[in-house]
């Protein structure tokens, strides 16, 4: 792939794996490189910095970003490494497994130079579960000012809380303080907080420093909070990727929409979705 010249759309930092379903289906699984197949798919110029092992899953899933359009030359193979593998991520917890592989060994060493500017930097939550990718995360999140751009964050909280039982809420103050912006389902709410309504989750997330939160209920309705200001968007039915409706919300703030706009925008555009993640 040639060398990228001039400015992105965004850069996706973090996670990318391939996502086995409850049907036997392999998949694009991870958090960034969902959401950046999505921004991809959406026309914005899209980076993927993650890592892959030296097999046939890393193969497929790199044939499968390719096809997509997202530019690849952050994205290494590493000798030695698998590929990580999620089994039915969205299913019940006792169901869901991950077997870890090269994407949490990305380091904040290979992140791309800072004179690769990008709109929004944004960042999977999931790669905060262990160093060295903890370190990439949060350093792709406090560099995205000096990138001429903004930060936006993945939460992942159900998943942070699942695979590793001494990951506590400290883990995640220093990414929420350096987020602009934040996307999170109910399931993570719910692991942050309890049984806590919407309105007093996104009061919580905001108060660690995000001006947005971006909140899919479990229903498929958004609520999202603008500094002080909540909106609710309903939704038809709940998206079929819970990647899409995140994914074109922060489209949507890379282009330069009011942050209502593009949370309105995205619901239609995850409604529109059909299929969860790209076949490999």
């Amino acid at each position: 792939m040639t060398p990228m010249s001039g400015a992105l759309d965004w850069l996706a930092v973090g996670d990318v794996a391939e996502e086995r379903t409850a049907d036997g289906l392999a998949i694009l699984g991870g958090g960034a490189a969902r959401l950046a197949a999505h921004a991809a798919a959406l026309g914005v110029r899209t980076a993927l910095v993650a890592k892959l092992g030296e097999d046939d899953a890393g193969r497929h899933v790199r044939d499968a970003l390719e096809r997509l359009k997202v530019e690849l030359q952050w994205l290494r193979t590493v000798p030695g490494l698998r590929t990580t593998v999620w089994h039915q991520p969205d299913g019940r917890a006792s169901d869901r497994r991950v077997d870890r592989g090269a994407d949490l060994a990305l380091r904040l060493d290979e992140l791309p130079p800072l004179s690769l500017t990008a709109a929004l930097t944004v960042v999977s939550g999931y790669s905060l579960s262990v160093e060295p990718a903890r370190s990439a995360a949060l350093g792709a999140l406090t560099t995205a000012r000096a990138r001429r751009g903004h930060s936006a964050l993945l939460l992942q909280a159900d998943l942070l809380w699942w695979t590793n039982a001494r990951m506590t809420r400290r883990v995640l103050e220093p990414a929420l303080a350096a987020a602009d912006s934040v996307a999170l389902q109910a399931t993570d709410a719910q692991a942050l907080f309890g049984a806590v309504d919407g309105r007093e989750a996104l009061r919580l997330i905001a108060e660690m420093g995000p001006r947005l939160v971006y909140l899919t209920q479990a229903d498929g309705s958004v609520l999202l909070r603008d500094v002080s200001r909540v909106y609710a968007c309903p939704a038809d039915d709940r998206p079929r990727d819970r990647y899409a409706g995140a994914a074109a919300f922060w489209v949507g703030l890379a282009q330069k929409a009011a942050p209502r706009k593009a949370a309105l925008d995205s619901l239609r555009y995850a409604q529109s979705v059909r299929r969860a993640g790209a076949r490999l």
